[in-house]
């Protein structure tokens, strides 16, 4: 089963006590008209003193992640023209924990549909010294990480899940490799509940597996998912796919999709 943290962790290599991380969190925001402020959490649970900054990057969403947006996309998919971030710098002591606050800009109204930009947050380099063999090797490394805003106006969310297969990863377990696709005008966001239920008399479901933090983009027309099952095989039954909402979308079933399996004789 797949957890997903309530965080995301940047993680400086280093070997000894020269390490450093960045805990943020959440892992996204929505504005909308109503909502029209959101913060972000940024703490320090290392024990060094990290100086870094906040800005936006606009990226676009692809199959299986993001990829730098082009000029053409970013007009039509850029958020950060109607958003102001505070602050643009940061220090963090030791332990220590600041709120980074995203605002719709003054007057600004959210455009039909949905529009995304990502925050980003760079941390300066850190000397650190990476072991190879007898001898050491000082190197200057320096960590980002970002977590996408969403801008939305007039629309809403909904997906279907299709090409649903079950594969074998490089170790013949099973996994089931799907495809979300967007079919509203805002991105879905929730997760994936893989269950089986045999064909045993008396049998009860049972969750094979999840996949958290499952996003349907607009600027994407196939997401693809994969979810590790851990067995080599499944007896006869029926596999279950739902796609339930999370976050703003929290109770609601974007699709559900059931498959017959009957094991080779």
């Amino acid at each position: 089963m797949i957890k997903a943290a309530a965080f995301v962790l940047i993680t400086i290599l280093a070997t000894g006590p020269a390490r450093a991380d960045i805990e943020l969190s959440p892992l996204r925001h929505v504005l909308t008209n109503k909502t029209r402020v959101a913060s972000f959490t940024l703490s320090n649970p290392s024990t060094r003193i990290i100086d870094g900054r906040v800005t936006w990057v606009d990226l676009s969403a692809t199959q299986t992640g993001y990829a730098p947006a082009d000029a053409q996309a970013r007009t039509r998919l850029s958020a950060a023209p109607y958003l102001t971030l505070t602050p643009a710098q940061f220090r963090l002591e030791p332990g220590g924990r600041i709120e980074v606050t995203v605002r719709l800009k003054n007057g600004a109204r959210p455009p039909p549909g949905e529009r995304r930009s990502h925050l980003l947050i760079e941390t300066g380099a850190a000397r650190t010294l990476i072991r190879k063999a007898s001898s050491g090797l000082q190197a200057d490394i320096s960590a980002g990480v970002s977590v996408p805003v969403l801008l939305r106006g007039k629309g809403h969310g909904s997906a279907v899940v299709s090409e649903t297969k079950l594969l074998r990863d490089s170790d013949g377990l099973l996994l089931i490799s799907t495809v979300i696709e967007p079919t509203g005008g805002h991105s879905t966001y929730g997760r994936l509940t893989a269950t089986f239920l045999s064909a045993t008399p008396g049998a009860k479901p049972e969750r094979l597996g999840v996949r958290d933090n499952v996003t349907g983009y607009t600027d994407t027309p196939r997401r693809l998912i994969e979810i590790p099952l851990g067995f080599f095989s499944l007896g006869e039954g029926e596999l279950t796919l739902r796609y339930e909402g999370g976050g703003e979308y929290a109770g609601r079933v974007f699709d559900k999709r059931t498959f017959t399996i009957t094991p080779p004789k």
